[in-house]
Formats: structure tokens, sequence, C-alpha cells
């Protein structure tokens, strides 16, 4: 069943009826190709999920109807990634990745060994793969993906936001996620460096926050942010199950 991105579903309650416009029209008319009587999973993005059915498409719109909506709580423990830009898209796929994993907000970086810069549309291509990612996966919160900034906008940024810098490095390697206090994780952002890593202005700029490693071994920096944030689910799961 494809997905449609509604964020007027938050408005909306079974019944209603709704016009469906834009790229998602588009999306739905001519690569899922559905026709009338279709049915549809629908998304706001803003925390619900629900069911619709095509009543009709037109030349530049559909008229959908909503036959059932899903209030979903936030996840209890937040968490966000901040991430150099990446060569070669793999910060594309740092944020499906991520968004599949609940991550609530991305805060993308040019760091000193930054491989690449951003181009006009870098910002949007990431915007729309989160909101790509959220259909895929019904995740029914859409992830904030915040202008791109050098690492001390982003710390600023980072904590405007109320998180808390969270730096994965392999400076520490006897400090693991699970070894923290979770007092001293709330709220956490996870600040993965470009390929390079960290230079050594970087690191003194981090380090009054808390540092962890992610394993035993180096990884690419994608697989570092995905890493941290599969290790996030299992902490926090680990934290709220017991309380």
């Amino acid at each position: 069943m494809p997905s449609v991105y509604l964020p007027e579903l938050e408005n909306l309650k079974p019944g209603d009826e709704t016009r469906l416009e834009g790229p998602e029209f588009h999306h739905l008319a001519h690569v899922a190709r559905r026709r009338a009587e279709d049915a549809l999973a629908l998304n706001s993005g803003q925390g619900s999920l629900g069911t619709g059915i095509v009543l009709k498409t037109a030349k530049d719109h559909a008229l959908l109807r909503v036959t059932d909506i899903r209030r979903c709580e936030p996840f209890p423990a937040p968490y966000a990634i901040a991430f150099a830009l990446l060569k070669n898209r793999h910060d594309e796929l740092l944020v499906e990745k991520c968004t599949e994993l609940g991550a609530s907000a991305f805060f993308p970086m040019l760091t000193e060994y930054s491989v690449r810069q951003a181009g006009g549309n870098t910002l949007e291509r990431f915007r729309k793969t989160a909101l790509a990612a959220i259909k895929q996966c019904d995740n029914p919160w859409l992830p904030e993906v915040l202008a791109l900034s050098d690492l001390s906008e982003a710390l600023g940024l980072i904590e405007e936001k109320g998180f808390t810098p969270v730096v994965c490095s392999e400076q520490h390697p006897e400090l693991w996620l699970h070894h923290i206090p979770r007092v001293k994780l709330a709220r956490p952002c996870f600040l993965i460096g470009a390929e390079g890593g960290w230079s050594d202005a970087e690191f003194k700029a981090l380090e009054r926050f808390q540092h962890i490693s992610l394993g035993n071994l180096i990884t690419r920096a994608e697989t570092a942010a995905i890493a941290v944030a599969a290790q996030w689910l299992a902490y926090a799961e680990q934290c709220f199950s017991v309380e």
C-alpha cells in the first residue's frame, strides 16, 4: 500500500475528504499509479498515521477520503545526529537510515576534514530523503533538518534545540554508550566527524562534552551514525523498561 505524506491529517477525522496536490499527487498518480477506490496509507509527519481511499483523480490533484486515523506518542527518548558532509552522497544514506531508526533532528556540518562543500540543493535533498524514509517505514514523526553550519555554530544550534552534544570518537575506547549515566545523556545529539575524523582544534572545542566509542574497529562515518542510532534505541529501551 503506498504511503502519502499528508500534514493536514492532524486536522482531519475519519470520513473527511481532502485534496492531494503537488509532488505527493504526482507520485501517487504517476509513480504508484493509484486510481479511484485504491487504498492508501497516510502519514502526517507530526504524529498521526491513517488510511484512506482515492475517490477520484484529475489532471493536477486527487480527492481522498480518510477512513482511519491513529495518533502516535512521540518517542520517549529522542535523539539527534550531527554529521559532517560526506562524499558520494553517503550522508543521504545516513539521513535515510537514521530516520528509519527514529532520529528527531539532523545537524549537517562543515568540519575541517569535510571532503565536499554543500550544493544549492543539499539541504533539500536531505529533507526529501527524510520524507521518503518516514513513508517507507511508517515513522509518524518527520525529523527536522537544520541549516548547514560549522562546528561552533552547530554546537549552538544543538543546545538551542534542547539536545546534549555527545561526541563519537576513538579517543576514549573504554567509554561506550552503556557506561554513561542516563542523566548525562538527556536528549543526546551524537556528533559524527568527517571521514578524516576531528582535527586537533575541533577535539579541543569538544573536550567539555561527553565522548563515547562505538566499537573496536574504525567505521565509515555513515556506519558510525547508524550504529550509534541503533545503540541508543537499545540503551533507551533498557532504561525505560526498568522504570
